[in-house]
């Protein structure tokens, strides 16, 4: 007889459960928005704020801060400047000030361009806690004085070369070691420190698979493994020796299977710890199978159970324009109501498998309502309230995690540590969502009225699919012929390679032609096959020593 799975033990949640816990935490969420007054009149938060309302300026100001690290001297970075920040639709004070800076060419540019850096870099400084671990270490320490707990994640994003995966491996244990050396000295907090599969480290890791490995890609998996386990190893040994978490992040959809495949060979490698940790996307249409697969192994593999955060995910805009460039079917839901509606069904099962004694939930959101159903699902289960934990952003709706850490669930800080260049994809993405038009932070800046109430609304009611259900067809392409007047032709897209099915079709093709090769071909003349008795070889350029076919000459 199969064992119930985590849909099968799920309980009932009352919806009046759930508004009143999503009320009280916009409550006090709104008080804490209101009291701080210092960060209503700091310039990157006004500037945000700014953005939001001018959606074009909002586009070229995001491409001059993703652009502004490779910008080299004073003129590289002024041409960059005028054009994305200067152009038509910026605010009459920007063009001014870039049109007196223009003036006089030489001071004008060193003081704008120096403006212009200083400006991100502060914007930087809010979502990413620091640099190195010396200055890290202590806001991480201010952190747990102040009641939350925190997952440092090492800023990286995926490598090129073996030299730049070994330099990310070498980061992540110098991180590693630093804070081995001090948190042990922190005053304990037994909120944070133990739930009821046992006790919790204090250090806690986020990692990017594919910044460990250049192979850790959809053609290359079992490559991309081996080069990310040979710098895994010695992080693992320390991790489990000093007492930490290392929790691996969910990156693009090409990344999906590799850093699935390399937690569970981490799983098979050190089963019994260090404590383990990985990402399911809800923007996913197949996150509900995902969760499943990790829940049936976190409880048939590991010693201790594996900690599964869940969140909406961060690079929706990316994966939509590669499936629609490319002509294939989005894996993501396209609407926003529906990935929020499947946040929800997945919390559901994840707090059943909790209960269950499989999985360590934690539920990363600063929708107020998808945090309210994961804690009103957690109490219908009759879950001790450390079971599960709640991660928000660093220098994202701070009022937000107080007014978790305060309902009594235990709340961890995703604080991003690095320097500015790997740090500002992450920047980006960062403001991006914090400045979308559905955004809460945004919502709750703005609002007290009937908008916050839609924002808080159910996603069910907008009739979100089924989950699993198979993406919509993509557009077909404008045809590329046409005879007579009428189209009789589009391209094609090229092969999903990314896809396991597309993979192991065209490896069972492969091997059907293998049983083919090394004949003779002859020439085709009038239907019918001749030879000359001279030959020319082709061989495979992948393996020279393979014969494909000998061809008539």
């Amino acid at each position: 007889m199969s064992r119930p799975t985590a849909v099968d033990r799920i309980r009932p949640v009352a919806s009046g459960d759930v508004d009143a816990i999503v009320r009280g935490l916009a409550d006090a969420t709104m008080a804490g928005l209101g009291g701080r007054l210092r960060e209503r009149l700091d310039p990157s938060q006004a500037a945000m704020r700014f953005a939001t309302s001018r959606p074009e300026f909002k586009v070229g100001l995001f491409r001059f801060v993703d652009v502004l690290p490779a910008c080299s001297g004073v003129s590289g970075t002024w041409g960059h400047l005028a054009e994305y920040v200067g152009a038509a639709h910026a605010p009459a004070a920007v063009r001014l000030g870039l049109g007196l800076a223009d003036a006089v060419p030489g001071i004008g540019h060193r003081v704008a361009t120096a403006l212009a850096r200083a400006g991100v870099t502060r914007m930087a400084r809010q979502f990413i806690i620091g640099e190195t671990p010396e200055e890290v270490v202590p806001k991480l320490r201010a952190l747990w004085l102040d009641g939350f707990a925190w997952t440092l994640d090492l800023l990286g994003e995926k490598t090129i070369t073996l030299a730049e995966a070994d330099s990310y491996a070498g980061r992540v244990l110098g991180a590693l070691t630093a804070l081995a050396a001090e948190v042990p000295s922190w005053p304990a907090d037994v909120r944070l420190e133990r739930d009821p599969f046992g006790p919790l480290p204090r250090i806690h890791l986020s990692v990017k698979p594919t910044a460990l490995a250049p192979k850790l890609s959809a053609l290359t998996i079992n490559e991309g493994v081996t080069q990310a386990m040979e710098r895994l190893e010695p992080i693992l040994d320390v991790a489990r020796r000093v007492g930490a978490i290392v929790h691996l992040d969910a990156e693009h959809d090409e990344a999906k299977d590799g850093g699935q495949a390399l937690l569970r060979e981490i799983g098979r490698r050190y089963p019994d710890g260090p404590l383990l940790g990985c990402v399911v996307q809800a923007y996913r249409r197949d996150a509900a199978d995902d969760l499943q697969s990790l829940v049936r192994w976190s409880g048939d593999t590991l010693g201790t159970p594996l900690q599964i955060r869940l969140v909406k995910g961060a690079y929706w805009d990316a994966e939509t324009i590669a499936a629609r460039s490319n002509g294939w079917a989005s894996p993501l839901f396209e609407v926003k109501s529906h990935s929020d509606a499947n946040f929800e069904r997945c919390a559901l099962e994840l707090v059943s498998a909790c209960a269950a004694g499989d999985v360590r939930p934690a539920f990363a959101s600063h929708n107020l309502r998808s945090l309210g159903l994961a804690i009103a699902a957690a109490r219908a289960h009759e879950l001790a309230p450390d079971a599960y934990e709640v991660q928000v952003l660093h220098g994202m709706a701070v009022p937000l995690h107080a007014a978790v850490r305060d309902l009594g669930v235990r709340t961890r800080v995703y604080a991003p540590m690095g320097d500015l260049i790997p740090g500002m994809s992450y920047l980006v993405r960062r403001l991006l969502e914090n400045t979308a038009n559905e955004s809460f932070v945004q919502h709750s800046q703005r609002s007290h009225g009937g908008e916050l109430d839609e924002l808080l609304s159910d996603p069910a009611r907008a009739a979100a699919p089924a989950p699993n259900a198979p993406p919509s067809p993509p557009q077909p392409q404008e045809p590329s012929m046409t005879v007579g007047g009428t189209a009789n032709f589009r391209n094609e897209p090229v092969a999903e390679l990314r896809r396991p099915a597309t993979r192991a079709r065209i490896v069972e093709a492969i091997g059907a032609a293998r049983s083919l090769l090394g004949g003779d071909v002859p020439l085709l003349i009038g239907g019918t096959g001749r030879t000359t008795g001279e030959w020319m070889e082709s061989v495979d350029p992948g393996d020279v020593a393979t014969m494909v076919c000998r061809a008539a000459m």
